[in-house]
Order: C-alpha cells, then sequence, then structure tokens
C-alpha cells in the first residue's frame, strides 16, 4: 500500500470515526547503505558519495551511498538496488555491520572490503564522484551528513585502535 492509499484509507466515511495509532515503521525511512572499504598502508579507509548540489536530500555534502528500500524489497534486495543504481556495482562479499534509528530515517549498513582497483570497477552515478576518507580527513571534513558521522565514528573505532 502505498502512503498515500494509506492516509486516503483514513479519510472516515459517512458516520464513521477512526481511531488509529501509527507505528515507528509506518512513518520511518527505511535504508541500505553499503560502505566499500580497504586498508592501504595499514590505513583505514572508507569510500563516501560527494552529493549533488541539487541533490533532493542533503546536497553538496559527503555520505554513504545507498538509499530508501522499496515496497516489498528485502534489506539486501534494496543494497543491491542501490548499488547498482549509484555506482553500478554489485556488492559481492558485503556483511551486515548493523542497523541505526535516526528516527525518522533507519539505516541497514553494510560493509564491504574492496581492493585498491575498485574504482576501476565502478562508475558513480548519482552524486558528483567518490572519495576515499580516513577518519582523520572525516572528523575534519564539515560537509558530512551528521547521522553518516554518526556511523562512521562507530565503524572507524571497530576497525582502528
Amino acid at each position: 500500500m502505498s502512503p498515500k492509499q494509506f492516509f486516503d484509507s483514513l479519510v472516515p466515511t459517512h458516520h464513521e470515526v477512526h481511531f488509529f495509532m501509527m507505528l515507528p515503521s509506518q512513518l520511518q525511512r527505511q535504508n541500505s547503505i553499503l560502505i566499500p572499504y580497504k586498508f592501504k598502508n595499514g590505513e583505514f579507509l572508507v569510500f563516501l558519495q560527494k552529493r549533488s548540489k541539487d541533490a533532493k536530500r542533503a546536497p553538496d555534502v559527503f555520505g554513504f551511498f545507498g538509499g530508501g528500500i522499496e515496497e516489498g524489497e528485502t534489506n539486501e534486495q534494496g543494497l543491491v538496488r542501490e548499488s547498482q543504481e549509484e555506482l553500478n556495482y554489485t556488492p559481492k562479499n558485503h556483511q551486515f555491520f548493523k542497523g541505526y534509528d535516526f528516527g525518522d530515517n533507519f539505516k541497514n549498513i553494510f560493509l564491504e572490503r574492496v581492493d585498491d582497483n575498485f574504482e576501476s570497477l565502478i562508475k558513480v552515478q548519482e552524486g558528483e564522484y567518490g572519495k576515499w576518507f580516513s577518519k582523520k580527513e572525516v572528523i575534519a571534513e564539515s560537509r558530512m551528513i551528521a547521522d553518516d558521522r554518526v556511523v562512521l565514528e562507530e565503524i572507524f573505532n571497530s576497525f582502528v585502535s
């Protein structure tokens, strides 16, 4: 059922009154996120998207590749579709890291270790470009999606001693 169909079904008919409570899952945008990572010269790096200036959500900042799960999709199906749409890439060895609840936005985070030829295997099709970031660079970057910064802090703490 689409959001419009759902809300239309709540409109009372003649002499009817509907009492309802919306569950958080009905209000929350579900997302599947791919974070490619690698180690280069002993340093842990993540690959992030520079979003375009005219992006509908969070324009002109750095953030994750991925997006909303469509009705009927599993988290993994959404991950594959979003990765193909945004990177022209099909994740092969991804692993679920953790789910993050940001109120109106829930992010299912998947990590995939890639090698140095990763950029030759992809084509960034959404956003301006992709860029590798170290922990230090993430901390210093002022144009970063706040929720993504929270996730990255935990990922870096998991991989970097």
